[in-house]
């Protein structure tokens, strides 16, 4: 068995744990006293797995495709999903930098628009109805699919997402993108760039700033 195997082996004992607790609390929950060995049965098959073969480069992805259907192997993952939601994914930093990969946005764009917008206030909310990290409209909120504002993935899904939008439209031009951010698209088309609005002309420059782009140009 090399390194590559004991480690895989590792990360396998460590869900079958998971399994364990969460099937006993299911247990619990049901006022039964019936163990479903599924999820022992299933560890045994990715035990043999992994010692037949597995590796660092496989991972677990390869032997989770294999698993495709398993109805343990799901509860586990939506279990697990629902666990890093309602934590937070461990830091409003970590849910940054996943916004920004699922996207395509520059994670430190995405932060000082979030430190413009709410000082990072999760439950701020603007004299006009604007909410959350990102301070979405509702009717931005809606078009994104945003159901709870104030929830922080949520928010910064829609948030990155919108943003991301107003960049591919305005063609990478981070400027023009935070006019439009703050004031509408439709303002920075009719002044054809930051449009003379002083807040708008200030939250640009904010960010720029924080940014280290002082000498930027629209």
């Amino acid at each position: 068995m090399n390194i590559a195997q004991v480690l895989l082996l590792f990360q396998l004992q460590n869900i079958n744990n998971s399994w364990q607790t969460a099937q006993g609390n299911d247990s619990v929950l049901a006022g039964s006293n019936k163990r479903d060995d599924s999820s022992s049965l299933l560890f045994a098959a990715l035990l043999k797995a992994a010692l037949a073969g597995g590796s660092a480069s496989q991972g677990l992805d390869g032997l989770w495709q294999s698993m495709a259907g398993s109805e343990t192997a799901n509860n586990y993952i939506g279990t697990e999903a629902w666990k890093a939601k309602s934590i937070g994914a461990g830091s409003l930093d970590q849910i940054i930098y996943s916004m920004s990969q699922k996207y395509g946005v520059d994670p430190n764009l995405i932060q000082q628009v979030v430190k413009a917008e709410s000082g990072f206030n999760t439950k701020a909310t603007s004299s006009v109805g604007a909410m959350g990290l990102m301070q979405l409209m509702p009717g931005t909120a809606a078009t994104y699919g945003v159901k709870n504002p104030y929830d922080p993935i949520e928010n910064l899904d829609g948030g990155t997402h919108f943003l991301k939008d107003l960049l591919d439209r305005f063609q990478g031009n981070i400027p023009l993108s935070l006019a439009a951010y703050n004031a509408g698209p439709g303002a920075v088309d009719k002044y054809n760039g930051v449009p003379p609005y002083k807040e708008t002309q200030a939250y640009v420059q904010k960010i720029m700033s924080g940014l280290n782009q002082n000498d930027w140009k629209a």
